[in-house]
């Protein structure tokens, strides 16, 4: 499909739906806005819940409540301005050498605004019945907060990929970059369809809180994502399709949190959830890489951990994996390994006091070496390869990870691989924090 086919056929009618939902937004607001303290009143309660300071300020003003959705049109509404860089996207694809194919762009620009006007038809569901049948405040309520969130994430991401050309640099990169929206936006749409079922206060009130757990995430990780998004380093094609089930997880979870206890406040119910409080700890582990890099670029040095494609990717995703199994625990190993590995030099680590760096590797890395193994010896490659002996060792060597991370034997049930997931996040979370001791002396 060529570009002005596609500015005039499927982009026209994702930017006709985005009217529609944009209309939809104003007459949901008129609705509520008698009900704005009510809201105000909800969101300072759950001040415990929503940890970074300016989500409170930027969604209880009435003022302000939707004041972004006529902005997310704007963003989206011409070629002149989300493909402004057009003439600089054919001279790309005319290349020979190190350039991607037509079909390729082609491929991820149409499975992008397939899976945009996806998730604004699916909001367009939720919020036009709420103002065609009467619903409750507090129904009201959860649906403007829901749509806010998605349209405030989706707004400020978009603004980024816009500002960094990215949609034509890496196209897969952006689905991947989006896919948290496409994440959240499913798990709206099915827990509206539950709370719609529920019977049960307890599971209503466990379903309710899910939504706001994953109405805080989204916003956490997009504000991570918006401190590191850069042009990637490399020039690598990002498309991989990954399961990120952290929204269901967790959610499950508090289901059966309230079924068992007579805990109501939701900081208490959050603080029970391992899935939340990995994602959690994902958060400052990326808190962490961010404040490496800083020192490192105060210190007029290369960043630690370079922001290449997988690393963006990792950025994107890690905070959603919650792993289930070996296949979904290698995609969690592929990113810790991407990130403390790749992104920071591979063959010329730079954590390394040989590199200039900070850390002795064989006293400082057992965190780095473990990732290594896992990856390398058990779940990308075999490891019975080679002659007898080396077989033997790396069975040896993996048994021995296992245990560094609190495991006596090779996982196989899903408890096994949660258990490898929190102990290694909290490893990372060390291994960064030693580092910033040592630069920071």
């Amino acid at each position: 499909m060529s570009f002005e086919k596609f500015n005039d056929s499927s982009f026209k009618k994702l930017l006709q739906n985005l009217g529609s939902l944009n209309s939809s937004y104003t007459s949901i607001f008129s609705k509520i806005s008698e009900q704005t303290s009510g809201i105000e009143e909800s969101f300072t309660g759950k001040a415990i819940l929503f940890s970074h300071s300016k989500l409170l300020e930027n969604l209880s003003g009435k003022s302000r409540l939707f004041s972004h959705s006529s902005e997310l049109l704007e963003n989206l509404s011409g070629k002149s301005r989300l493909f402004s860089h057009s003439s600089e996207l054919l001279e790309n694809l005319s290349g020979k050498s190190r350039l991607r194919p037509v079909e390729e762009y082609e491929f991820a620009q149409d499975k992008l605004y397939t899976n945009l006007n996806k998730q604004i038809s699916t909001w367009q569901k939720l919020v036009q019945p709420s103002l065609e049948i009467f619903k409750t405040s507090r129904e009201l309520k959860e649906i403007a907060l829901a749509s806010r969130v998605w349209d405030k994430s989706f707004t400020e991401v978009t603004r980024q990929i816009q500002e960094l050309n990215l949609f034509s640099k890496n196209p897969a990169l952006v689905q991947n970059l989006l896919k948290p929206s496409r994440v959240y936006t499913d798990f709206v749409e099915k827990t509206y369809q539950r709370l719609e079922q529920s019977t049960s206060e307890k599971v209503y009130r466990a379903l309710e809180t899910s939504l706001h757990l994953a109405e805080d995430q989204l916003l956490t990780t997009t504000e991570t994502l918006i401190n590191i998004i850069t042009v990637p380093a490399d020039d690598e094609l990002a498309f991989c399709e990954i399961d990120l089930l952290l929204p269901i997880v967790q959610q499950d979870e508090l289901i059966t949190i309230v079924e068992s206890c007579e805990e109501e406040d939701e900081g208490s119910l959050i603080l029970l959830s391992p899935a939340a409080q990995a994602c959690a700890e994902v958060k400052r582990i990326w808190d962490l890489i961010l404040q490496c890099n800083e020192v490192m670029q105060t210190k007029e040095q290369k960043e630690m951990f370079k922001p290449t494609t997988k690393l963006l990717d990792a950025c994107t995703n890690l905070p959603w994996i919650i792993p289930q199994d070996k296949r979904s625990f290698g995609d969690f190993i592929d990113y810790f390994y991407f990130t403390f590995y790749e992104a920071a030099g591979k063959d010329n680590l730079r954590f390394l006091t040989k590199h200039g760096g900070v850390l002795d590797e064989k006293v400082d890395c057992d965190f780095i070496w473990c990732i290594k193994h896992l990856r390398n010896k058990w779940l990308r490659h075999d490891a019975d390869h080679g002659k007898e002996t080396d077989i033997k060792k790396s069975w040896k060597d993996l048994s021995d990870k296992f245990k560094w991370l609190g495991l006596n034997h090779i996982p196989i049930k899903e408890e096994h691989f949660r258990k490898l997931h929190r102990s290694l996040l909290k490893e990372a979370e060390s291994f960064l924090e030693k580092i910033l001791e040592k630069l920071i002396p």
